[in-house]
Protein backbone atom coordinates (compact mmCIF):
# COMPACT_ATOMS: atom_id res chain seq x y z
CA UNK A 1 0.00 0.00 0.00
CA UNK A 2 1.06 3.63 -1.35
CA UNK A 3 1.53 6.16 1.53
CA UNK A 4 0.90 9.54 0.24
CA UNK A 5 0.15 12.87 2.21
CA UNK A 6 -2.83 13.70 3.32
CA UNK A 7 -4.75 16.03 0.73
CA UNK A 8 -4.97 19.38 1.49
CA UNK A 9 -8.22 21.15 2.58
CA UNK A 10 -9.91 23.99 0.03
CA UNK A 11 -7.69 27.19 0.70
CA UNK A 12 -4.34 25.69 2.01
CA UNK A 13 -2.78 25.27 -1.11
CA UNK A 14 0.27 27.89 -2.42
CA UNK A 15 -1.15 31.02 -3.65
CA UNK A 16 -4.30 31.32 -0.96
CA UNK A 17 -7.83 30.81 -1.63
CA UNK A 18 -9.69 30.96 -5.05
CA UNK A 19 -11.81 33.66 -6.00
CA UNK A 20 -14.57 30.98 -7.97
CA UNK A 21 -16.87 34.03 -8.49
CA UNK A 22 -14.37 35.61 -10.29
CA UNK A 23 -13.79 32.40 -12.16
CA UNK A 24 -17.23 31.67 -13.06
CA UNK A 25 -17.62 35.11 -14.44
CA UNK A 26 -14.87 35.14 -16.51
CA UNK A 27 -16.17 32.06 -18.82
CA UNK A 28 -15.30 31.29 -21.95
CA UNK A 29 -16.20 30.92 -25.31
CA UNK A 30 -18.84 28.15 -26.68
CA UNK A 31 -17.40 25.76 -28.81
CA UNK A 32 -18.04 26.17 -32.32
CA UNK A 33 -18.59 23.56 -35.63
CA UNK A 34 -16.65 23.10 -38.85
CA UNK A 35 -19.08 24.79 -41.60
CA UNK A 36 -19.56 21.65 -42.72
CA UNK A 37 -21.12 20.62 -39.97
CA UNK A 38 -23.03 22.84 -39.82
CA UNK A 39 -24.23 23.06 -43.01
CA UNK A 40 -25.14 19.26 -42.94
CA UNK A 41 -27.25 20.10 -39.62
CA UNK A 42 -28.97 22.94 -41.25
CA UNK A 43 -29.69 20.16 -44.03
CA UNK A 44 -31.53 18.09 -41.64
CA UNK A 45 -33.73 20.72 -39.74
CA UNK A 46 -37.46 20.37 -39.99
CA UNK A 47 -39.42 23.53 -40.76
CA UNK A 48 -43.11 23.26 -39.00
CA UNK A 49 -46.23 23.74 -40.93
CA UNK A 50 -50.42 23.63 -41.07
CA UNK A 51 -51.19 21.06 -43.00
CA UNK A 52 -55.15 21.47 -43.23
CA UNK A 53 -56.58 18.33 -45.18
CA UNK A 54 -60.51 17.37 -46.02
CA UNK A 55 -62.28 15.28 -42.65
CA UNK A 56 -62.60 12.67 -45.08
CA UNK A 57 -59.33 12.74 -46.13
CA UNK A 58 -57.75 12.34 -42.72
CA UNK A 59 -60.53 9.86 -42.14
CA UNK A 60 -58.92 7.62 -44.32
CA UNK A 61 -55.58 7.94 -43.63
CA UNK A 62 -56.74 6.78 -40.28
CA UNK A 63 -57.98 3.67 -41.53
CA UNK A 64 -55.19 2.96 -43.61
CA UNK A 65 -52.71 3.50 -40.93
CA UNK A 66 -55.40 1.30 -38.08
CA UNK A 67 -54.89 -1.46 -40.69
CA UNK A 68 -51.11 -1.72 -40.39
CA UNK A 69 -49.56 -4.76 -38.80
CA UNK A 70 -47.41 -2.02 -37.33
CA UNK A 71 -48.81 1.41 -36.14
CA UNK A 72 -46.50 4.04 -37.19
CA UNK A 73 -47.49 8.02 -36.10
CA UNK A 74 -49.82 9.54 -38.95
CA UNK A 75 -47.25 12.54 -39.11
CA UNK A 76 -45.19 9.91 -40.17
CA UNK A 77 -47.32 8.34 -42.67
CA UNK A 78 -47.68 11.72 -43.95
CA UNK A 79 -44.23 12.45 -44.44
CA UNK A 80 -43.67 8.95 -46.58
CA UNK A 81 -46.49 10.25 -48.97
CA UNK A 82 -45.21 13.37 -49.39
CA UNK A 83 -41.54 11.59 -50.24
CA UNK A 84 -43.10 9.13 -52.90
CA UNK A 85 -44.85 11.89 -54.32
CA UNK A 86 -42.35 13.62 -55.18
CA UNK A 87 -40.01 10.77 -56.09
CA UNK A 88 -43.03 9.87 -58.93
CA UNK A 89 -42.79 13.64 -59.78
CA UNK A 90 -38.90 13.48 -59.98
CA UNK A 91 -38.84 10.14 -62.18
CA UNK A 92 -41.74 11.09 -64.50
CA UNK A 93 -40.36 14.30 -65.52
CA UNK A 94 -37.06 12.63 -66.97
Amino acid sequence: MAIVRKPARPGNFPGGTVDVDALINKGGSAPTREPAAREEETARTTTPIVLRLPAGLLQQVDTLLKARPVRIPRHTWLVEAVYEKIQRETEGSR
